[in-house]
């Protein structure tokens, strides 16, 4: 998990949805879709959206994409998650930091 968590984004650490899915027990894919609904709401509010990032899956080779995400990011994005969700990604952020 700490190779998917300590890639930076100009000297920020990040946290990619892959980790958030997995962390919070979620399909990636629904993560994906709720960043793209948290990127729409930071366009309508004239806010940096978060950008995606390829990577290539170990196994098969293929090129896919996640999102990296900084903390207030994804404080934003798991906010309406469960509490426990919350709980978990929190705890996470303090091992990064």
């Amino acid at each position: 998990m700490d190779e998917l968590t300590n890639i930076t984004q100009h000297s920020q650490p990040t946290m990619s949805s892959r980790e958030i899915a997995e962390l919070c027990d979620k399909r990636h894919d629904h993560v994906c879709r709720d960043i793209e609904n948290l990127n729409a709401t930071y366009g309508q509010m004239g806010l940096p959206k978060v950008g995606e990032t390829p990577y290539t899956h170990e196994q098969n080779g293929q090129t896919y994409y996640e999102y990296q995400l900084t903390k207030e990011q994804t404080i934003d994005l798991i906010t309406g998650y469960r509490a426990d969700l919350r709980i978990r990604i929190n705890r996470r952020w303090q091992e990064l930091e």
